[in-house]
């Protein structure tokens, strides 16, 4: 009776549970004594000891089971208590019923006596019914929480009858066949509690593994332990996968292993000591046999078995490799894999299994899948996408299966079969709305099919790089040579292995297969309109239950629904529209005003119902009411993890729980009520909530596939002199082609963006994937874009960057998203200022897309000026901002902007932060842009800028001897941080030359030159050291630690010597200030600037003395950038003065040669072949040359103007004061000059007879030319001041020098001006010489 009597109120409990609860626990019918324990109580009065049930129920249970065959009260409580946890009740007598079941019933139960044998399962199923339901409400109950969870993980007697019930071997279960003492119903209850015990313990440590937890809970303690009786669970698992009477078994045995495999990894301490769990070799015999058997059974009602074990397997490949090499793979492959992995070569012949027959080979049965993709991703992609994701985890872990991937890659057609995955259509263009749940789930799983097929390419491109850097290494380092015959061959074979991989992944390049993953990837399923549309469906259901629950229906809901409903009427109800509803429908008397609320709620409704329908709801308190609904996240509690087939998706994708929520709901009732006509409310929120789901599946998948083909783009390595397959470049048109489309996709992105945290997080992850790969295209072909095709891309980026800047206190992923948006940006303005730059013929349609990159770049300004006060992305975006600046507008058209938009303020306080040095140079660079306008020169100044860069300069002069003795003793790993202070110096003193220069006419240039002389006082000693020459110690530090330093110099140093003379000069040229302040250094400067230019001026006799001496300055590479022009042939290609001595000066430092091989093997290969020849002259070599003489050219013109000075002051005063005239350099300093300028000018005039000239040799032979020419200047001075007359030796050899660089300049009409200005001052030095041999033709 009193079973029947708990059984009906189960059922009502389905049909009324707030009734029913209510009055059925407030009756005691349990005799639940409440017993409160002091020492043990939670925060809100719960603990696991507050509530007791009398012994009489327990007494009553026992008594039930042993006189009655169904065991039908203790079914019926137990069935009771599952009712009372799924429906959300929540209260002592409910958790006192739970630990009952589960420490009493659950604990005990295997102990009673039973009328029939059989029974016993029957209690034992339910029980782990109520179990599991337990484990699955814990997440969304929070008492349940509390209580039950420590309760599972902790009590060894419950974790001891779960291990009771799975442990044991298929061979035992086997055997309860044919005893006769069992029947089969029990066995086959038995084999039902196996399977659900399998299922629980699946899941308890699915939620152990997603907790961080500082140590091992005891229920993990037990599983991974081999003391666990009666036999460990691993081993009972591995055992149990070979039971084939039952697939169900054999699934959850394969789950469990797979989350073992897991934690085991990090659980080293608790496992077995061996690779193989315990298991002797006939055991290991039987789990691949079974294995292999499972693979080869494709039928549909094994599918679930099947999927199982290919996840089983690819944790194991993942995490226990050593168990898959030892256990997995056939013997043979097994001996020869670990043999390879010792280091042994032997052969291995084929052995017959323990079981008597010749087992099959795993990766056999695997490539099975792989012989029919075309199938397989059509008729049951599920299936093929488990096979690739298991493929895939072998290459993760490649070092460890080598045999077995070359069994994939020596099949033959392996790789063509991966790249017709990639070819099959995505079916995306056959879409429809009215897809079912499964159609969806295949299109996602295809989807996912060529993510992981992209991937597997992804890692063999890797193996192929690495192989190539075996290959050279082996070459170099090994000097036996049987040792490196044998190691050359081991690589060749994975070589020639990798053949296929190379034909197949080059037709996926050629084809239309990128083209075709593009389009169907790149465009985002993400539909604001369909989460919209789900939260307004759940507003008016929830609108619907409040009418309802006010007057007291509560029908079907469960209670936690309605606690859940409560709460969010009582919040509406706070809300100010609420009331303004309330005391507008009271003054217009509606309702007699009674019942307002049920009115306000009714009319809401309505209003929902329409704006479901199409018809927007005006402004007003109806319209925040409806914003309320859909920002209270009702849905959020619905949401759970997908745990199906997308394994291989980017992140974790969480859908709807849509089944919980019916049950929630008990809409399966509503037929048998009066809530029959609003079922179709529900219906359709459940409808509209299936489509997110499809949604949020699809646009997973399409991420995850859109992340991997940009990760397989982004392994190009453009500076490699062999190419690897990714390498083999891609037509032109195809890659533009791309991201045009992918700009299209971008576009369409960004415009669904609505600034909301819950509707932007998962469409800016896609936002983010797209920019990523639109990034990687551009980048995949250097930058080399059309100007039609960059002003595309700066446009797209522009209005991502435009719309994320509303993100920024909103969403977490917007910074990493706006960080690849300045990349892309940063790469399309460098090839758009590159191709505005070219010569030649522009024509029409040329400069309207000029004019097009210009005004887009103009309105990023704005954008980009905010963005600058972004602490991680400040100095990438001021980069960006120089370059538009510098190459694609005019200063009439941007200062205003900048002035505008730009906070000044911000970057002169970065200069003082001594944690921003690092960006400190990119700072200054773009000041260096402003400082030469005349209005942003004056905004620098009224800024502050000088005090704050003299701050940075005192904090860094202590550094600029020190970077350079750390070099000489070997810091090979921060060469970019003792570079840094040259770089800061060196900019600094070019800002404030332009400032100088850009306000020469204004009246704050004299204050500037003021204070900037005042410091160059105070830094005397600082600047003597950037004008030192190599021969002379300098006063700065001690002699022998000058000889240290000046025999290892920079390209930073030198450019921080150019622009100290720079610096110098345009003081100069304000001579009163300069007279008045620099009278005691005026003297010691121009000495430094001699000896200096004497140094180069000797260049060429160094060069013919270099047998004999050592090298008179080494310059390495110590940059990035740097290595990269060493590694780039030479440009001038001369073979006089610096740049022949420069190739003797510069090449890789020894001590820090090994930088630049940890790139990629293929930079290892340039060096070997580039420092055969120490002399190599080299794009570096080129610049240092080139910088040699920018500094000489300086110095010259600071010559210059003091010799200009000089005469001035002998024009003032009508006499030549010697003793006071300044100190110029000996004739043959300047002949040195002379000689080189007009040497390397010839060469390369001569060089370059019979085509255009490079616009950089151009500008070196301008270059050299000025030298000369300022040379003959300072000479003339010097003849006339002294009297020292031409010494005839040198007039003869100069006059045919002369005629040399006169016919090897003809026909270079960029030359004409720099001919003019030297022939004007060789009339003054040697007047004869242009009038007895008519040098210079009329045309020149």
């Amino acid at each position: 009776m009193m079973s029947m009597s708990v059984n009906i109120l189960s059922k009502m409990l389905q049909c009324s549970p707030t009734h029913v609860a209510s009055v059925a626990l407030n009756t005691n019918i349990f005799d639940v004594a409440l017993r409160m324990n002091p020492f043990n109580i939670h925060g809100d009065g719960l603990s696991s000891s507050s509530w007791l049930l009398s012994g009489r129920l327990a007494n009553m249970l026992l008594i039930d089971c042993e006189h009655d065959s169904g065991c039908s009260l203790t079914l019926s409580v137990l069935d009771f208590t599952v009712q009372l946890v799924e429906r959300g009740v929540e209260n002592d007598v409910v958790l006192a019923l739970v630990v009952f079941s589960l420490q009493y019933v659950l604990v005990n139960h295997e102990h009673w006596k039973y009328k029939v044998k059989h029974a016993r399962w029957k209690v034992t199923l339910k029980v782990l019914e109520m179990m599991k339901k337990c484990i699955l409400s814990i997440s969304h109950h929070q008492k349940l929480h509390e209580v039950v969870r420590d309760i599972l993980f902790c009590d060894s007697s419950i974790h001891g009858v779960l291990f009771r019930i799975v442990c044991i071997t298929s061979q035992a279960l086997e055997k309860l066949y044919v005893i006769r003492l069992y029947e089969l119903m029990e066995i086959e209850g038995f084999e039902l509690a196996i399977s659900a015990a399998q299922d629980i313990i699946f899941c308890m440590l699915s939620d152990l593994s997603r907790d961080i937890l500082p140590s091992l809970p005891v229920f993990q303690q037990a599983v991974l332990s081999s003391a666990t009786k009666p036999i460990p669970v691993l081993t009972a698992m591995l055992s149990l996968i070979s039971y084939f009477r039952s697939p169900t078994i054999q699934a959850g045995a394969a789950k469990v292993l797979s989350i073992l495999f897991t934690l085991a990894d990090s659980s080293q301490p608790y496992v077995f000591g061996n690779a193989c769990f315990g298991l002797d070799e006939k055991q290991i015999s039987y789990v691949r046999h079974s294995i292999i058997s499972i693979l080869s059974d494709q039928s549909p009602s094994n599918e679930d078995l099947f999927f199982a074990t290919c996840k089983m397997l690819t944790s194991a490949a993942n995490y226990q490799p050593a168990f898959f090499v030892a256990v997995i793979a056939s013997k043979e492959n097994k001996d020869v894999q670990l043999n390879v992995a010792h280091g042994v070569k032997q052969q291995n012949e084929a052995t017959i299994g323990s079981l008597g027959y010749k087992e099959a080979n795993l990766m056999d049965v695997i490539l099975k899948f792989i012989d029919q993709p075309n199938d397989l991703i059509n008729s049951n992609p599920r299936m093929l996408l488990n096979v690739l994701n298991f493929i895939k985890a072998l290459w993760q872990e490649s070092a460890q299966f080598t045999s077995t991937l070359d069994c994939l890659r020596n099949s033959g057609n392996f790789w063509s079969q991966l790249s017709k995955i990639l070819q099959s259509d995505s079916n995306e263009a056959n879409r429809s709305k009215n897809m079912s749940g499964k159609e969806v789930l295949d299109m996602a799983c295809r989807c996912q099919c060529q993510c992981s097929v992209l991937q597997i390419l992804a890692y063999e491109t890797f193996l192929e790089k690495k192989l190539l850097h075996a290959e050279l290494v082996i070459k170099e380092a090994s000097e036996a040579s049987k040792e490196r015959t044998e190691k050359m061959d081991g690589i060749k074979r994975l070589s020639d292995a990798s053949l296929g991989f190379t034909d197949a992944f080059s037709t996926f390049q050629k084809g239309l297969a990128l083209e075709n993953m593009i389009k169907s990837y790149a465009s985002s399923d993400y539909d604001n309109g369909t989460y919209h549309c789900a939260k307004a469906a759940a507003g008016l259901l929830s609108v619907h239950m409040m009418g309802k629950l006010k007057s007291g229906n509560v029908g079907s809901f469960s209670v936690s629904l309605i606690e859940k409903i409560h709460i969010l009427l009582k919040k509406m109800s706070e809300l100010p529209a609420f009331s303004e509803l309330v005391a507008q429908y009271t003054q217009r008397g509606y309702s007699d005003g009674k019942e307002l609320h049920n009115l306000i709620l009714s009319d809401l409704y309505y209003h929902l119902q329409g704006e479901l329908e199409g018809r927007k709801i005006d402004a007003g308190p109806f319209k925040e009411l409806y914003q309320f609904l859909l920002e209270s996240n009702i849905l959020q509690t619905y949401l759970r993890k997908y745990d199906g087939d997308l394994s291989s998706c980017s992140k974790s994708v969480y859908l709807f729980d849509s089944l919980r929520l019916r049950s929630d709901l008990g809409l399966d009732l509503w037929d048998y009520s009066e809530w029959k006509e609003l079922k179709v409310v529900a219906e359709t929120l459940l409808l509209r909530l299936e489509d997110v789901n499809s949604m949020m599946l699809l646009s997973s998948s399409k991420l995850s596939a859109l992340k991997s083909l940009a990760n397989i783009l982004s392994m190009k390595d453009g500076n490699s002199s062999e190419k690897t397959v990714i390498e083999q470049n891609m037509p032109q048109q195809l890659i533009l082609s791309c991201i045009d489309q992918v700009c299209r996709f971008l576009q369409v992105t960004v415009e669904s963006l609505v600034p909301r945290p819950d509707a932007a997080q998962d469409i800016l992850d896609f936002l983010a994937a797209q920019v990523d790969l639109l990034l990687r295209l551009v980048t995949y072909v250097h930058g080399n874009l059309s100007l039609s095709t960059c002003v595309l891309v700066i446009n797209t980026s522009g209005s991502c960057l435009k719309v994320l800047s509303d993100f920024r206190p909103l969403i977490s992923g917007v910074k990493d998203t706006t960080k690849l948006l300045l990349m892309l940006l940063l790469s399309s303005i460098k090839s758009s200022c590159k191709e505005s730059q070219l010569g030649g013929t522009v024509g029409v349609e040329c400069i309207e897309k000029s004019a097009e990159a210009s005004n887009a770049s103009l309105g990023l300004l704005p954008i980009l000026c905010n963005c600058v006060e972004l602490v991680d992305h400040c100095t990438l975006t001021l980069t960006i901002v120089d370059f538009i600046l510098k190459g694609l507008l005019t200063p009439n058209t941007w200062f205003p902007i900048i002035q505008k938009h730009l906070q000044l303020q911000h970057l002169i306080l970065k200069i003082k932060d001594k944690k921003s040095l690092s960006s400190i140079p990119v700072v200054l660079k773009f000041l260096l842009t402003i400082a030469r306008v005349r209005e942003g020169a004056e905004m620098l100044f009224t800024g502050g800028f000088l005090p704050s860069l003299r701050m940075l300069f005192a904090d860094i002069s202590e550094c600029e001897s020190l970077s350079i003795i750390e070099s000489e003793r070997g810091a090979s790993n921060s060469s970019d941080k003792k570079e840094r202070p040259h770089c800061i110096w060196g900019l600094g003193l070019a800002v404030v030359t332009a400032m100088v220069d850009s306000l020469r006419d204004s009246f704050s240039c004299a204050d500037v030159v003021d204070y900037v002389i005042t410091y160059f006082l105070e830094k005397a000693s600082l600047v003597s050291y950037y004008l030192s020459a190599p021969e002379f110690p300098s006063d700065y530090h001690e002699k022998k630690r000058a000889r240290a330093q000046k025999t290892l110099t920079s390209l930073s140093f030198l450019k921080g010597t150019e622009n100290t003379v720079l610096l110098i000069c345009k003081l100069a040229e304000h001579r009163n200030s300069w007279l008045k302040a620099m009278k005691e250094m005026d003297s010691h400067l121009r000495e430094r600037s001699i000896h200096l230019l004497a140094f180069i001026s000797r260049g060429t006799q160094y060069l013919r003395e270099s047998s004999n001496k050592a090298e008179p300055i080494l310059c390495h590479p110590t940059l990035r950038e740097e290595y990269e022009w060493y590694k780039k042939p030479s440009f001038v290609k001369s073979k006089r003065g610096w740049f022949a001595l420069s190739a003797v000066c510069c090449g890789v430092n020894p001590r820090f040669s090994v930088v630049s091989s940890k790139t990629s093997a293929l930079v290892v290969r340039d060096r070997e072949a580039e420092t055969t020849d120490p002399a190599s002259q080299t794009y570096f070599s080129d610049t240092i040359a080139i910088q040699v003489y920018r500094i000489a050219l300086v110095l010259l013109r600071f010559l210059c103007l003091q010799a200009e000075g000089a005469v001035k002051r002998a024009e003032e005063v009508g006499f030549v004061d010697l003793a006071h005239f300044p100190e110029l350099p000996m004739p043959g300093i300047l002949h040195g000059l002379q000689d080189q300028g007009i040497a390397i000018v010839t060469e390369l005039c001569e060089a370059n007879q019979s085509k255009q000239v490079a616009s950089q040799i151009q500008g070196v032979c301008i270059l050299l030319l000025q030298i000369t020419e300022m040379a003959l200047y300072l000479e003339f001075c010097v003849s006339q001041i002294c009297g020292i007359r031409p010494v005839l030796g040198h007039v003869e050899h100069f006059s045919r020098e002369l005629k040399l660089l006169v016919k090897a300049m003809g026909g270079h009409a960029f030359l004409k001006g720099s001919v003019k200005s030297l022939k004007h001052i060789l009339s003054y030095v040697y007047p004869g010489l242009l009038q007895t041999e008519g040098f210079f033709s009329s045309d020149m």
